[in-house]
């Protein structure tokens, strides 16, 4: 792992958030009203059509995604049913749909809207997908901890792989057939051969890993947690954790348009979209009205889709992928961006630490949080960093700076300068007049020069 440029990459994003300089992308937003707690979404562009999985009313909404219009409502037939999540075969026009109550696997045909097949085949189903280069769909059970692999052709299971924990997302890449399924209980992140259908090995993302998807373009491989302050990148040739991008708590889920490689976020709390370039060092958020869970991007154009269950609604958004904010992610820390404020408010704290000790990780991690920055760090390093920022702000600020003339037309104001030796310059390293104690026999302009920032405005 490229541990200083994790580093990097943690504080170059939270001083992008604190400072508030982290772009907020223009999106044209619409939203449409559909069935109670929509859990799973999917798309068909060809077709123009939409599907959203509504777990609590047991039916499928199919919206026109061109004009956001609410097209159709399937209902799965049974009592029970509680569809939850969906994965679209755009080739033969099928949506298969996962219920996590009833462990049936359901599939419709896309051109008619009617319901061809309903299987059980598991207890808990969740996440599912579908390798469009051989027809497996890949469902993970999280009662059984099992992946089942279905033929979409005859919705027969071909094989299960069970796993040592609770399998969560999943993810597809189609150049080599690996699937990826993540754990949503522990730090782990399964290969799957596709081919010959076994687990090649694991990967440890440092994260429970909620969301996960691939830019087939880049073989790097996006991690969100929902309890994590950070999105975590892979390189999958290598298996090594190369980025992390520190973000609030929250993110659910996620999708990439290998068209463009842009991977987009969402996050629950925040209620907020995150953007990430195709090389994962440029990024913008999108600011939602609803707070979005699951998420699709139309591969032929810049619009992605979010399922919202707390209002029951999905939106869609055409976002701008221009003049997105560099992260600073690789090389030095670009310490003009740091606000003195917070490097203040950390150095009080350091300051505090008796000079005998190290400067603890924890402590400074504790520091960071109470101006709003979460995540890990060394820190020795980031003391350094901060209080050598500091030392050269200050080194580069003058000595003396020439009075302004807009002081005296200032003070003029509040008082006669007339009988006042007006100084031309100030000594900003003078604090000898910090305090005024005697206010009725001073002059105003006297008050005014003092109290000033003259110093810190040049």
């Amino acid at each position: 792992m490229h541990r200083n440029n994790i580093v990097y990459g943690l504080i170059g994003i939270a001083f992008i958030l604190i400072s508030g300089t982290m772009v907020t992308a223009y999106a044209i937003q619409d939203n449409v009203v559909v069935g109670s707690y929509p859990r799973g979404i999917g798309i068909d562009s060809q077709l123009n059509s939409l599907y959203v999985a509504n777990y609590d009313s047991g039916n499928i909404s199919v919206i026109d995604s061109k004009n956001m219009i609410l097209k159709n409502t399937i209902i799965i037939n049974e009592k029970n049913s509680h569809p939850t999540k969906l994965t679209v075969d755009t080739k033969h026009h099928l949506v298969f749909v996962s219920d996590k109550i009833s462990g049936k696997l359901t599939v419709i045909d896309g051109l008619s809207n009617k319901i061809l097949d309903s299987k059980k085949i598991g207890q808990s189903l969740w996440d599912l997908q579908i390798n469009s280069n051989n027809g497996k769909i890949y469902v993970s059970d999280l009662a059984s901890n099992n992946i089942i692999i279905v033929d979409s052709y005859t919705m027969e299971i071909i094989t299960s792989i069970p796993l040592k924990t609770s399998p969560w997302s999943i993810a597809i890449d189609h150049k080599t057939n690996n699937v990826y399924v993540a754990s949503g209980d522990s730090e782990i992140i399964y290969v799957v051969d596709g081919t010959k259908d076994t687990i090649i090995h694991s990967i440890n993302p440092g994260v429970k890993p909620w969301g996960i998807s691939i830019n087939e373009n880049t073989d790097i491989l996006y991690v969100s947690s929902w309890d994590a302050n950070k999105i975590t990148m892979i390189d999958i040739k290598n298996n090594e954790i190369i980025y992390e991008i520190l973000i609030h708590s929250g993110a659910w889920l996620m999708d990439t348009n290998q068209n463009n490689g842009i991977t987009i976020i969402s996050n629950e709390h925040t209620n907020e979209l995150y953007l990430i370039s195709n090389d994962y060092t440029q990024y913008k958020s999108i600011s939602l009205m609803d707070s979005p869970q699951s998420i699709v991007m139309d591969p032929q154009s810049n619009t992605v889709f979010t399922a919202n269950p707390l209002s029951n609604s999905v939106t869609s958004i055409t976002y701008d992928d221009g003049n997105l904010k560099n992260t600073s992610l690789t090389g030095d820390l670009n310490t003009n961006s740091l606000d003195d404020n917070m490097i203040l408010e950390v150095l009080n704290g350091i300051l505090k630490i008796p000079s005998n000790h190290d400067v603890d990780d924890d402590l400074i991690s504790g520091l960071l949080k109470n101006v709003g920055i979460t995540g890990e760090f060394d820190g020795n390093e980031i003391a350094n960093l901060l209080i050598g920022d500091y030392n050269k702000k200050i080194e580069m600020q003058p000595k003396t700076v020439q009075v302004p003339g807009w002081t005296t037309e200032l003070a003029s104001m509040f008082g006669n300068t007339d009988d006042y030796q007006i100084p031309d310059k100030i000594n900003c390293d003078d604090t000898s007049f910090s305090s005024i104690r005697d206010i009725d026999n001073v002059n105003a302009y006297d008050i005014w020069i003092k109290i000033l920032p003259i110093c810190a405005l040049s």
